[in-house]
Formats: C-alpha cells, sequence, structure tokens
C-alpha cells in the first residue's frame, strides 16, 4: 500500500515538476521585462559661462511651453532606455541655431538620465545640442545653462538681444519611439503560461487517475 502511493506521488512529482520549471521561467521573464535595469544618477561637467555655454550648443533659443508627450508612462515605474519627452515651445528669440517660430525638442524621461523637467505654460531659456533622432531637431538635457526665463537674468544680459526665430514655420516633430517588442513578449509569455497551466492541471488530472 505505501509503495503503490510511493508511487504515485513520485509519477506526480515526474509530471508537475517541469510545470514548476516552467512557472518559475515565465515570472523571471516577467520581472526581467517590468525592470528594464537600474536608473543611474545623471553626473554632469562644470556648466559654464553663458558665452561659454553659447559656443558648446547647437542652439540657444528662449521660448514658451505649449506641449509636452512622454513616450512612456509618467506615473508608471518602468521607463526603458529609448523613452524621452517632446516639448513643443513657442520661440520668442534666437542666439544661435536654426530655429522655427514653433520648435519641438526631446529631452530624456528623467533626472536620473539627465533630463529637463519642463512645464506647460512656462518660458525658458534653452541650450540644446542636435538631436539623435531627427534631423533639425534639439534635444535638452539638466547638464546645460538651461533655466525658466525668470532664473536666466545672468544668461539674458550676457546673450544680448538676439534676434526673431523664422517666422510662421515649424521645425520637425521627433518620433516617438516603437516599442511593439516588449507587448509581443508579453503576449507570448501570457500564452506559454496558459500553456504551461492547462499541461500541469492535465499531468495532474492523469496521475490521479492512475
Amino acid at each position: 500500500m505505501r509503495t503503490a502511493s510511493a508511487r504515485r506521488e513520485k509519477r506526480w512529482l515526474a509530471a508537475v515538476s517541469p510545470v514548476l520549471l516552467g512557472l518559475v521561467l515565465i515570472v523571471g521573464a516577467l520581472w526581467t521585462l517590468g525592470n528594464p535595469g537600474p536608473v543611474h544618477a545623471c553626473k554632469c561637467a562644470q556648466v559654464g559661462s553663458p558665452s561659454e555655454e553659447l559656443e558648446k550648443f547647437s542652439a540657444a533659443f528662449a521660448g514658451r511651453v505649449v506641449s509636452i508627450q512622454h513616450s512612456y508612462d509618467p506615473d508608471g515605474v518602468s521607463v526603458s532606455p529609448q523613452d524621452r519627452t517632446t516639448v513643443g515651445l513657442e520661440v520668442s528669440v534666437v542666439w544661435k541655431g536654426i530655429v522655427h517660430e514653433e520648435m519641438y525638442i526631446t529631452t530624456p524621461p528623467t533626472g536620473g538620465s539627465c533630463g529637463f523637467d519642463f512645464i506647460e505654460g512656462e518660458e525658458y531659456v534653452v541650450y540644446a545640442y542636435d538631436s539623435p533622432y531627427t534631423d533639425g531637431s534639439y534635444t535638452v538635457g539638466i547638464c546645460s545653462r538651461t533655466a525658466p526665463l525668470g532664473q536666466a537674468q545672468e544668461d539674458l544680459d550676457a546673450l544680448g538681444e538676439g534676434h526673431s526665430p523664422q517666422s510662421g514655420t515649424s521645425g520637425p516633430l521627433p518620433e516617438q519611439p516603437q516599442q511593439p517588442t516588449l507587448s509581443r513578449a508579453w503576449i507570448i509569455i501570457l500564452s506559454i503560461a496558459v500553456v504551461v497551466a492547462v499541461g500541469g492541471i492535465v499531468a495532474f488530472a492523469a496521475v490521479r487517475r492512475r
């Protein structure tokens, strides 16, 4: 009697072990997808004077933020290195660069990745470098003299009057990063989870019959 029970238990463990292994692998994959990696603190070199920064960056201008669009959920916890924020500005003054009356710039998603936290409706003095995503567009980070207009009097005095942007023109809108891979991965993993769960139920039922 005890031998028959031990055999059934052995068969049950043999059937269920692959199922448990599959579930462990799925949980590990889900955790990896939900945690793309550690967020490293942004480290900036010493910021120079307005004239030094003007020389270093590709564009310098002032404008009011009219739109902010994220490629990620700003209230979520998962942000990938490909994510970014696109900021639309109505430009009032230009000191350097090819700058349109309406410009779209990008910035990394978080301060930890050197992203600048723009506020819609506020005016800023912006120092930007050429965008790696779209020709004719710019990217901004916190490692610069970019600042709200009310906190940039030193820059305004040093940079001078500047000139008006190209009237009635709009700069290119940077494309948002495509992230279909993550969605497909979730679908695949959930499908595997269903298959494993069904297989576990079938195996358990088979062992019970014996």
